[in-house]
């Protein structure tokens, strides 16, 4: 069916041009929505997601397209929170897989150009839009969006967007449109003033976390509801929000969010008024996703993350031993891409987890167990073992142990779809 995804960033070629002209002479009408369009070294997906559950409850129809997926790509395509059927997909590829190829769109840019087509088919009001990597060339960047976003900025593919965090935030602000809002979420001066400086040339009005607007954690998490309470001061909209996704970062992605819904109710109606009823309960897949296992006879609580860069990786640290898991016996499931500075994410890790297993996940991105082993017994002498399979991890798993799965949205799907396959989730 469709491209490989795990050739998403290797096949990739910097550029909209062919994206453009695919949609341009399919004549498919992309000023029929609106958009908000978020570029970030992390946090892009949950401040995608606050918001899209924010505009849902405000009656809008509501589009979300973010990368990568957990566990089936229909993940990437959503209206209103639901994920685009399967059918219609396949439908939709039938139609323009052939064409696309005549074009020379990538994988990304194929996928991308379908959300597109969908979301306008679906006469959708609004759609929040996801980069895949930087911003200038991304494949997303090819509308005028209502609001920017840059949610953070730190060394991430680097062999791509540059290896300094100025140049990296050079290529974020490329989202950034003539005399449209955009909001910077917490970063390093030396990032937030490129995008500055990107901002002034193009009239666009910028804000800031921390000076514009701000967010605190106000009480202890609820390990039990598994929530944290955050107060949230903007231009005029304060409050306590109990907020459903864990960790500081969150409370940095929430305050994106709810900003952003403040600069949009300048242009269409947000309901502030069911904000902290609707984000008590949200939870995002793979984003300190704790998940109660049932299997061969055994039980076992698992923390899932996507944490795939050493910012994520610290952000999870932080929050990981503020948790009772940390109390525990702290076993450790990992896998990593190869393009990823996964030496200084080993090095971090080794020194927390008392086990450590390694896992092939069958990528063609991944760097291979043997490598991460022995990146990891530079720093460790004992327990890194390699797991064939997940059965042969469960096998070696005592009964009631916790296990922490990091390193890769893709490691994460690959156990997701393993516990469904097998019905071994007794929680959502």
């Amino acid at each position: 069916m469709f491209y490989s995804a795990a050739g998403e960033y290797k096949n990739m070629v910097l550029g909209t041009e062919r994206i453009e002209k695919f949609l341009s002479d399919l004549k498919v009408d992309l000023k029929k929505i609106k958009y908000i369009h978020i570029a970030g070294s992390n946090g892009k997906g949950s401040t995608a997601k606050i918001l899209s559950e924010i505009l849902i409850t405000s009656n809008y129809k509501t589009g979300l397209y973010t990368s990568p997926h957990i566990v089936d790509i229909t993940e990437r395509i959503q209206i209103n929170s639901v994920p685009i059927k399967q059918k219609e997909l396949n439908g939709l590829d039938k139609k323009y897989k052939k064409l696309s190829v005549k074009y020379g769109l990538t994988f990304f840019e194929y996928i991308t150009a379908l959300a597109f087509i969908y979301f306008v088919k679906e006469n959708t009001d609004v759609v929040i839009l996801e980069t895949g990597l930087g911003g200038r060339f991304d494949a997303t960047n090819i509308v005028v969006p209502q609001l920017s976003i840059i949610t953070t900025i730190s060394l991430d593919h680097t062999e791509i967007l540059g290896k300094t965090l100025a140049k990296i935030a050079f290529e974020k602000a490329g989202i950034v449109k003539k005399k449209v809002p955009v909001i910077c979420g917490k970063m390093p001066n030396v990032a937030f003033n490129v995008i500055k400086k990107t901002a002034k040339q193009k009239q666009a009005d910028i804000y800031r976390f921390a000076k514009d607007f701000n967010a605190n954690a106000i009480k202890k998490y609820n390990w039990e509801n598994l929530y944290q309470t955050v107060k949230y001061n903007g231009k005029k909209f304060n409050a306590e929000i109990n907020l459903g996704l864990l960790g500081k970062q969150q409370i940095y992605n929430l305050a994106v969010a709810l900003f952003a819904c403040e600069i949009l109710s300048k242009k269409i109606k947000i309901n502030f008024d069911k904000i902290s009823e609707i984000l008590q309960n949200l939870k995002y897949p793979s984003r300190f996703d704790i998940r109660d296992i049932k299997i061969k006879n055994k039980n076992f609580k698992f923390i899932i993350d996507g944490a795939h860069n050493k910012q994520a990786v610290d952000k999870f640290l932080s929050l990981y031993k503020k948790s009772p898991f940390y109390k525990e016996e702290k076993n450790l499931l990992f896998a990593v891409m190869e393009e990823k500075n996964y030496k200084d994410i080993i090095k971090k890790l080794s020194s927390v987890f008392d086990n450590i297993f390694v896992i092939d996940i069958k990528n063609k991105r991944e760097l291979k167990p043997e490598l991460i082993k022995q990146e990891f017994c530079k720093y460790r002498s004992k327990n890194v073992n390699i797991i064939i399979n997940l059965d042969n991890l469960f096998d070696k798993l005592k009964n009631n142990k916790k296990l922490v799965v990091l390193g890769s949205f893709y490691l994460a799907g690959y156990i997701i779809k393993y516990l469904r396959k097998n019905k071994c989730l007794t929680t959502i």
